[in-house]
């Protein structure tokens, strides 16, 4: 009779498990971040690519013009944008000029309702800003940090990602392998199976979550242009891009737009209509365009999701964010089909678990 494991061990070891893993991926993350992009855009790819194959087009020649393809298109993004913040950098000295006026009318009413002399105002403002400016100024050259390490290593992720393009059957027979040396051959079915899921589930995925930031982008620049925002294009895209990431890049996108708005304009008239308008798109995006685009690919709950949002931050910053989201995606399928790690698909799921007969034994 075999000794009982004992569960003490067995939680040390997990719990080690998982102080190794995230340990590595702390430590490494200037490697791996490149190739977690690679294989991200990779997955992404992989429709359109299999698509020119069935047009007798060479697998090598077909990875290649799908990430050209892609190329073109980021920088096509990248010239609008830039376009934009140009212009946008035209209006800083009256954006400047209305924050002193506004800053002035404010010393004015709290001299005259609180006593208050101006100077110990300013004294006071001078320190609340300087504590904001550096916590703002960490948050900024994070992003720009991030920004500069994804343009200098623009050609090494867009090389991974031809190359896995190129080379993802012998990754995808490297796996199977794997299962028949350690799982034995009746596993292989589903073994398949998880590999092509996980391969539809990220490619779905990342494709919904581009057409929700496409359809916003637009929808976002006809609204604030009706409104009557200046820089409506730019607007526009940078809250769609920046609700990419789940909860948070809504808020802060709209954030920014109502302060830019309350900032330069003298009635708060247009600012509500801004909030108004912005709340009413993110009910849609909540309700209509996220469950119905991207909300049955990647199945995680609200908790979940935020755990991996906060982790991924903790670990990778912004790229974290970005990227743990359809991990953790991929990571449920995985659970889904192993016997022993079904109980935490369950726990990360956006729905109970329902009994259903199985048709193929799961992975053990």
């Amino acid at each position: 009779m075999p000794p009982k494991s004992n569960p003490v061990a067995r939680f040390n070891e997990v719990l080690f498990f998982l102080v190794l893993v995230f340990g590595i991926l702390y430590v490494a993350k200037s490697f791996l971040i490149p190739v977690a992009i690679g294989g991200m855009m990779a997955m992404l790819l992989v429709p359109l690519c299999r698509r020119l194959e069935k047009w007798k087009i060479p697998r090598g020649f077909s990875a290649i013009i799908c990430v050209l393809l892609l190329l073109l298109l980021l920088l096509g993004v990248c010239y609008l944008l830039i376009n934009q913040v140009v212009a946008l950098g035209k209006d800083l000295p009256m954006i400047g000029a209305k924050l002193n006026e506004m800053l002035n009318s404010g010393h004015d009413y709290i001299s005259e309702h609180f006593q208050l002399p101006v100077d110990q105002q300013k004294a006071y403002l001078q320190n609340q800003i300087t504590g904001l400016t550096n916590l703002a100024g960490k948050f900024v050259g994070d992003i720009f940090r991030s920004l500069l390490s994804l343009l200098v290593h623009l050609l090494i992720i867009f090389a991974y990602t031809a190359l896995l393009l190129i080379y993802r059957r012998r990754i995808k027979n490297f796996v199977l392998d794997l299962v028949r040396r350690y799982a034995g051959r009746t596993s292989l079915d589903e073994a398949h199976d998880v590999v092509r899921k996980t391969t539809d589930v990220a490619s779905a995925y990342l494709a919904g979550v581009c057409m929700v930031a496409l359809i916003f982008s637009v929808i976002n620049t006809i609204g604030l242009a009706i409104i009557g925002i200046e820089n409506a294009l730019f607007f526009g895209m940078m809250v769609a891009f920046i609700n990419i990431i789940p909860y948070i890049g809504s808020v802060a996108g709209s954030s920014i737009v109502i302060l830019y708005t309350f900032i330069t304009r003298d009635t708060l008239v247009t600012p509500i209509i801004v909030a108004l308008f912005f709340i009413v798109m993110q009910q849609i995006d909540s309700y209509i365009l996220t469950p119905k685009i991207t909300g049955g690919k990647i199945a995680l709950n609200a908790l979940a999701t935020l755990m991996a949002l906060l982790l991924g931050n903790l670990v990778w910053g912004v790229a974290g964010m970005i990227l743990f989201v359809p991990f953790l995606g991929v990571t449920k399928v995985i659970f889904d089909h192993v016997e022993s790690l079904k109980p935490f698909g369950t726990l990360i799921g956006d729905r109970d678990a329902k009994s259903k007969a199985e048709k193929k034994p799961a992975i053990r």
